[in-house]
């Protein structure tokens, strides 16, 4: 019997190293997981930022583009609430104020995917900053990323959302 003794804690050894080995593939998967998914929300955060930073370069409203003074009536001059987004310009290249970017939408190609890329601009209220329909010296960007590759627990693709609030007075 004592023979079969070794053949037992070898066994033994070999069901502990194979339980071992499982749990540490099953971690380095896990890591690898979220290594990807972190270089993707960087791309995310990167792409939503450009955006961001190229809207805010651009006159706050139609209103006061090329133009060496303020409108007379503020807000009341800027355009309406209906009225935001591009105004003639058929490209990202051509906008020429802050709310043109209001339903401009494509898909960017990187070296990580495609991206999904759609935003909104609305006034929003000076005290509450919630959108509102009535003219406010106060406007939001929202840029909203989404990609195939980046995904919740239950396969439902994430979206994600960068905001940045602008005001007329503070250009």
């Amino acid at each position: 019997m004592s023979g079969y003794s070794e053949l037992f804690y070898v066994m033994f050894a070999m069901i502990i190293f194979s339980v071992i080995l499982s749990n540490s593939n099953r971690l380095i998967h896990r890591n690898t997981t979220i290594q990807i998914e972190g270089e993707l929300e960087q791309e995310v955060v990167a792409l939503g930022q450009e955006i961001i930073e190229e809207a805010q370069t651009k006159e706050f409203d139609e209103v006061t583009v090329g133009k060496e003074l303020p409108p007379a009536l503020i807000p009341g001059d800027f355009v309406g609430y209906g009225s935001l987004g591009p105004d003639g310009e058929t490209s990202r290249q051509d906008y020429d104020d802050f709310d043109d970017y209001d339903g401009h939408s494509e898909v960017v190609k990187t070296a990580h995917g495609d991206f999904n890329i759609d935003v909104e601009v609305h006034y929003v209220d000076e005290s509450t900053f919630a959108f509102t329909s009535s003219k406010s010296t106060f406007k939001k960007i929202v840029v909203t990323i989404k990609s195939e590759f980046l995904t919740d627990n239950s396969d439902q693709i994430k979206t994600y959302q960068l905001a940045f609030i602008r005001n007329y007075y503070a250009d």
